[in-house]
């Protein structure tokens, strides 16, 4: 699921992709076209961009997998796995699809006083993931996400 990245003086251009998709089944919040979107967004930077399969990280909450649903640790998980050994030309691609929503911003980094927020499958027991999360886990911060 997750492919090392080889280090190499040679070292050529890194693609990587994590794709979520979060339908969050059986609740009251329950939303429909969020693991399609993860489906075809996939498909299409493979087929359109190059990105290898093998290159991509792909979390939705249909997966049997634990290690393949949409949660709190396995998002964080794989966005440093998304950054990990990052450099200037490599490509990364970032695609949510699932509820979001904002909270005050109270290191008043955003002009418009709020942090935007991402909901993982399991936001009920382990919160929502604030900006300032992703964007420690982001290449130069919030240029990635």
């Amino acid at each position: 699921m997750y492919r090392q990245t080889k280090g190499s003086h040679l070292r050529v251009e890194l693609t990587k992709a994590l794709i979520i998709g979060i339908n969050y089944f059986n609740t009251p919040h329950q939303l429909r076209g969020c693991i399609n979107d993860a489906r075809n967004i996939s498909t299409f930077i493979n087929q359109r961009y190059g990105f290898a399969w093998e290159d991509m990280v792909i979390l939705t909450d249909d997966q049997q997998n634990p290690v393949a649903q949409p949660t709190r640790a396995n998002i964080i998980r794989a966005m440093q796995w998304l950054v990990k050994d990052a450099r200037p030309n490599d490509s990364l691609f970032f695609h949510y699809s699932g509820h979001g929503g904002q909270t005050v911003d109270f290191h008043f980094e955003h002009l418009n006083g709020y942090d935007d927020t991402i909901f993982p499958l399991d936001w009920k027991k382990t919160g929502q993931i604030i900006s300032p999360v992703h964007s420690r886990h982001s290449a130069n911060k919030r240029k990635c996400i």
